[in-house]
């Protein structure tokens, strides 16, 4: 369904800009900017990056205006997340997603340069969640050392988890979508360096031997439960919870020859 390993991560922000999709009206020639030589409340700052409100003063109510900003941005994103897990990146258009929004076209390209960084931006929230879900789960035990098992399944139990509350997210990722495989391979990367670094920490501390490649490691631990769980949450009948959890564990702890 999808490439797993690749060397790594593709840099969206030296794309080339994707070009009008055919079904909707030329995109604006550029964002709105203020006069030459005058400094406007979003002079020298990308629409597409910043977080509405962030000029404000520390300790000052954001505005009325960033409220809306951030409002209209929220909306957005919503939208476009609702959109894309039932029709995939390549089958929605910004148009759609500001109609959903209930926003004016031209809205969606005061906050986006394009579907794709939405489509990103929403993935990686989502990201975020899920690795700081492990990382978490993984430090209560590490502070209160128990057995290797009960770590990898403490593990086991985020991905499960995260899989359980954001199908959605897992359709979008592992769809036969090609236009969403950059953001897959950055979201598998970035899982798998966070896998390798608690190896590093592992081996460092004296819990784990040396002896494997923790880079390695980690591509081949996310490559499974990529797989794994995309398969699974097409259709959870397939194998139960508590089956999904217990087959991963033991494999990711002892193999498969001593099973």
């Amino acid at each position: 369904m999808f490439v797993i390993l690749r060397q790594s991560a593709p840099d969206f922000s030296q794309r080339d800009p994707e070009p009008p999709e055919l079904n909707e009206t030329a995109k604006p020639a550029q964002s709105p900017q203020a006069p030459s030589g005058r400094a406007g409340p979003s002079a020298g700052v990308s629409s597409s990056t910043s977080t509405p409100g962030s000029k404000e003063a520390p300790g000052r109510r954001p505005s009325a205006a960033s409220r809306s900003r951030a409002a209209t941005r929220q909306r957005l994103l919503e939208s476009g997340r609702f959109l894309f897990a039932k029709q995939g990146l390549h089958g929605v258009t910004t148009h759609d997603i500001a109609r959903r929004a209930e926003v004016a076209a031209g809205t969606f390209y005061l906050h986006f340069k394009n579907k794709r960084e939405l489509f990103r931006e929403v993935i990686q929230d989502s990201v975020d969640d899920l690795v700081e879900l492990i990382e978490s789960s993984v430090a209560r035990l590490e502070s209160d050392p128990q057995d290797q098992r009960e770590l990898v399944r403490a593990q086991a139990e985020a991905m499960v988890s995260f899989a359980e509350d954001n199908r959605e997210v897992i359709r979008m990722l592992f769809s036969a979508d090609g236009d969403a495989a950059a953001v897959e391979s950055d979201v598998l990367n970035q899982l798998a360096s966070t896998i390798a670094e608690e190896r590093r920490v592992l081996v460092a501390s004296g819990r784990e031997p040396e002896g494997l490649d923790p880079a390695v490691l980690g591509q081949a631990i996310v490559g499974m439960w990529a797989q794994v769980l995309s398969w699974w949450s097409e259709d959870p009948s397939r194998a139960s919870r508590e089956s999904l959890l217990e087959t991963l564990t033991r494999i990711q702890l002892t193999g498969t020859h001593s099973i």
